[in-house]
């Protein structure tokens, strides 16, 4: 399991005494240059160190062959055969994947020209995992086909770039029974969630300002995610029936009923990898499609929170403040611990 702990200290430069001769080190144009120096880099410091509440875990995303090709995707899709085919034709090129399931919850078949055009494809195989019905609970259904161990649960209108997923891939091997993906959210209580004294204690769901402001998460969205296939097998088999029937009347929460499960069993938080995704159905989803606000799509969430905890009989969500950055995203993204290193014996 990765853990980070941080500690902030005050860096006091080494003062040094003026001298009585003339030198260049007393002039007032290099006494500006270092003062403009000394400003830049203390600038730094509080823009991009000291106000970050999150730091990053730099890794480097390189890992034998025989480790790739170890990925099987999960897509969900629901009548969006444009963004589905793309998806398809982003993750094959992808040299991790192994397998693609499309999770196909529509009453009428696969259209007959995208089975065609894919019924030949082999690295890697895809398949269409026929539901009898439509649920949400289905982009959860246990694989009766080929597939590994990992599972890459993503919907149809996300790209994770190949390289982040390998990325993602790692950290998976490292804690296979943590939730690894790219999209961190918080639950808070009530008191917390708006800064006024709140006696009732409820759960509130916030997302992304509010992981940055707080410096922590607790959930992962499983619309970008990876997660063992035990944990579908769990899902499905068993996770209290009230769960699934609380995510079938709601159609939404599944990804949050996921977290509650592997939280649940493995005490573990989930574990967000930084990452560079384009989501092509933001304006265009369950929840976004219209004013945030009037949808309610945050408060169904809460709402899903305090059910979820009213079923397990406590809420077991873990907080995590962990970032893992890949070594291989610039020198900015892998600066040092300590600016010290910058002198390390290797550079003579």
């Amino acid at each position: 399991m990765l853990s980070t702990t941080s500690d902030e200290k005050d860096l006091n430069g080494p003062t040094s005494s003026s001298s009585q001769s003339r030198s260049p080190f007393g002039s007032k144009i290099f006494k500006l240059l270092i003062t403009v120096s000394a400003v830049g880099i203390i600038a730094y410091f509080f823009i991009f160190v000291g106000s970050n509440p999150i730091k990053s875990t730099p890794i480097k995303t390189k890992i034998s062959p025989e480790n790739v090709g170890k990925v099987t995707v999960v897509m969900n899709t629901f009548k969006r055969n444009d963004l589905m085919t793309d998806a398809l034709d982003y993750y094959s090129a992808c040299d991790l994947v192994q397998n693609i399931y499309v999770v196909w919850s529509e009453k009428a078949p696969p259209p007959q020209s995208v089975v065609n055009k894919y019924s030949g494809a082999s690295d890697p195989k895809v398949h269409f995992n026929i539901q009898q019905v439509d649920s949400l609970n289905n982009r959860f259904a246990p694989l009766t086909g080929p597939h590994s161990d990992a599972i890459f649960s993503v919907d149809d209108d996300m790209r994770v770039p190949c390289s982040e997923l390998l990325l993602a891939y790692q950290v998976w091997r490292g804690s296979s029974h943590s939730l690894i993906g790219f999209m961190p959210r918080l639950h808070l209580r009530s008191g917390a969630a708006n800064g006024k004294k709140d006696s009732s204690g409820k759960l509130v769901y916030r997302c992304w300002w509010r992981v940055w402001w707080h410096g922590r998460y607790s959930i992962i969205l499983t619309k970008a995610a990876l997660l063992h296939h035990d944990f579908l097998l769990s899902y499905t088999n068993n996770m209290p029936q009230t769960v699934r029937d609380l995510v079938d009347r709601s159609r939404n929460c599944e990804d949050i009923a996921m977290q509650f499960l592997m939280a649940n069993s493995t005490g573990l938080p989930p574990i967000y990898v930084k990452g560079h995704l384009s989501d092509l159905g933001v304006f265009n989803g369950l929840s976004t499609n219209q004013n945030i606000a009037s949808a309610g799509h945050m408060d169904a969430r809460s709402q899903c929170l305090n059910d979820l905890e009213a079923i397990y009989g406590r809420n077991p969500l873990v907080e995590s403040s962990v970032v893992v950055d890949s070594g291989l995203a610039g020198w900015w993204a892998n600066e040092p611990s300590t600016w010290f290193e910058f002198i390390s014996s290797d550079l003579w």
